[in-house]
């Protein structure tokens, strides 16, 4: 898998490097073993195929990021979702997700920091893949909506959200992340009321409830102002945070999304 990393270094989880520096691992369980990629050597690599781009949570050094990407792919790869008719090729972004005591607190400056780099892997992939595809974890949401907050400088086919940590009414008109959605064309939200982290961890960190919590706070809001918003409750299948890269559920429906079939605006797994 490719990764693309912005931390100084490619893992330092607190500070960040001037560019992105990216690497191909030919096995992410050997995180020493890697071939270095130049900007032009990525855009060949990326060039005509159906893209996924990974974006982890906060408090994630490399060593924990590799085995999670790898567990994506992995479900992808057994739900048939690696093929000429779905994904070419599936890339892992690395941001600082600052593993401190601080905790949220300076893991959400850290993503929005990241937001602009992740914003540059967006803009160089857009010239040569034919479509883009985001998935996102935890905080990485953040990253990815406050990337994709200047249409329309880029593009996102699928915006697919998983425990996504930021606020329950950030989607809504004249909220945080609604201008974000004019960036894509559909955004998936994947919420569990079985996420312990989200239920305590982030209501205690941010004062607030999670979007990937029990999803958005207003559902009639979204269902007739944001008609590009797909919520998808997962309690009945996602017991813990980390729990939809082991959902077979979940890959089910992510089948769905990437096949272009019918979905339903609110649904349950």
């Amino acid at each position: 898998m490719i990764l693309v990393s912005c931390r100084e270094s490619f893992d330092d989880n607190r500070r960040f490097a001037a560019d992105n520096a990216i690497r191909n691992y030919p096995n992410l369980a050997r995180l020493g073993n890697y071939a270095t990629l130049d900007a032009n050597d990525f855009v060949e690599e990326v060039r005509g195929k159906h893209l996924l781009i990974l974006v982890h949570g906060f408090r994630n050094p490399l060593n924990k990021v590799a085995p999670a990407y790898a567990r994506v792919e992995q479900g992808l790869w057994q739900h048939g979702l690696l093929d000429a008719g779905t994904y070419g090729m599936v890339i892992g972004f690395v941001w600082p997700g600052f593993e401190t005591a601080l905790g949220f607190f300076a893991a959400e400056r850290s993503a929005n920091r990241s937001a602009g780099y992740f914003r540059h892997l967006l803009l160089l992939a857009k010239g040569s893949a034919h479509t883009i595809d985001v998935q996102t974890h935890s905080l990485g949401a953040r990253v990815a909506f406050q990337a994709m907050a200047f249409p329309p400088e880029l593009w996102v086919d699928n915006l697919l959200l998983s425990a996504p940590a930021v606020d329950n009414e950030s989607l809504e008109p004249r909220r945080e992340f609604n201008a974000s959605l004019q960036s894509c064309r559909r955004c998936l939200v994947y919420h569990s009321s079985k996420d312990g982290v989200l239920k305590v961890g982030y209501r205690i960190g941010a004062m607030d409830k999670a979007l990937g919590y029990k999803g958005p706070q207003h559902p009639n809001v979204i269902k007739q102002k944001c008609k590009e918003v797909f919520v998808v409750d997962c309690s009945a299948v996602v017991k813990s945070h980390g729990g939809y890269r082991t959902a077979a559920r979940y890959y089910r429906h992510w089948g769905r999304v990437v096949r272009e079939e019918p979905l339903d605006q609110f649904e349950k797994l």
